[in-house]
């Protein structure tokens, strides 16, 4: 066991060594420390993130709305900060707003038995519209220099995301390996009618993970929105796609019932680190959508080989 682990960790990290080797070989600019310190905030970003889509993929289910929650969390705090509400209760609001649209997700899904696909590009849909009557499509700006911290500062040099991506990820690697919560997540994610008969309560653990998935999504919007000094109406356009194909890239099944918060670690930084060098080495915007798309599809084309030969064994 320990030996195919080792091997699955090998397989994530080797791409990812070769990549930040050649990129660095063609553009040093790659391995200077400025790149790197912007790498890590963007990484970070995309983890939080996608710790949550982690738990909602664990338990069989999806989220395709998160992009628009991501803006919608940062319009609401840069509403109420630019009408000069206290900074705690600003991001407070984009917190409960983001919670709100992923309370309605787990109703239409595990109440109304909506398919998460439908219900969640649904809620991405009315989110985003949402964002764009708020904000009429223009950016919410000036922004307290106190809330600005959250996303510009920085501690010994690492920014503050970094350290608050580590949290979540530790908290939610042990919530996964070593509580009650975690066992039931991944065996709703196994088998959802063997989990009810087993006594596990399906609702309430699926219910929470698509809470959990809209409040991390919703809060990076808001430290994006402090990074860049403005909440931006089109903030998180197009993260869903990418923070999932970074989830199954990091070995989390989209079937769910298998995969870890660690190995989307690597999953993030390899989605990031592609993105960053198709930057540096002048890569055109839109090869870098098609190259996503490539990835998530070959990332799902693996999943589904990975469980096919386990079922016929």
């Amino acid at each position: 066991m320990k030996k195919k682990i080792s091997m699955n960790g090998l397989i994530k990290i080797v791409p990812l060594a070769i990549l930040c080797i050649v990129t660095g070989m063609i553009n040093p600019v790659f391995f200077a420390g400025s790149n790197l310190i912007d790498l890590a905030r963007s990484v970070s970003f995309l983890l939080i993130v996608s710790v949550g889509v982690t738990y909602v993929l664990l338990g069989a289910s999806l989220d395709m709305s998160i992009g628009s929650v991501m803006g919608l969390g940062g319009a609401i705090c840069g509403l109420c900060l630019v009408n000069s509400l206290p900074v705690w209760f600003s991001i407070l609001m984009g917190l409960l707003a983001s919670a709100v649209v992923g309370i309605v997700n787990a109703v239409l899904i595990v109440n109304c038995r909506i398919p998460a696909l439908i219900a969640t590009l649904g809620t991405m849909y009315v989110a985003r519209g949402i964002v764009n009557v708020l904000t009429k499509g223009e950016p919410y700006y000036p922004l307290p220099d106190e809330f600005k911290v959250l996303g510009q500062g920085t501690l010994a040099g690492i920014p503050y995301s970094v350290f608050i991506a580590a949290a979540i990820v530790l908290i939610a690697h042990f919530v996964i390996k070593k509580t009650s919560y975690g066992r039931s997540l991944m065996a709703v994610g196994g088998n959802r009618e063997a989990s009810r008969v087993s006594g596990i309560n399906v609702k309430r653990v699926l219910f929470s993970a698509h809470v959990l998935v809209s409040l991390l999504a919703g809060f990076v919007g808001i430290i994006m929105a402090a990074r860049l000094s403005s909440a931006q109406p089109n903030a998180g356009d197009g993260w869903e796609m990418t923070a999932v194909a970074a989830v199954i890239i990091g070995g989390t099944s989209m079937y769910g019932g298998y995969g870890s918060v660690l190995g989307t670690i690597l999953g993030c930084a390899l989605m990031e680190t592609i993105s960053n060098a198709m930057v540096l080495l002048h890569v055109s915007v839109y090869w870098q959508k098609i190259t996503i798309g490539i990835i998530m599809v070959a990332a799902v084309g693996m999943d589904t080989f990975r469980l096919k030969k386990i079922a016929s064994k």
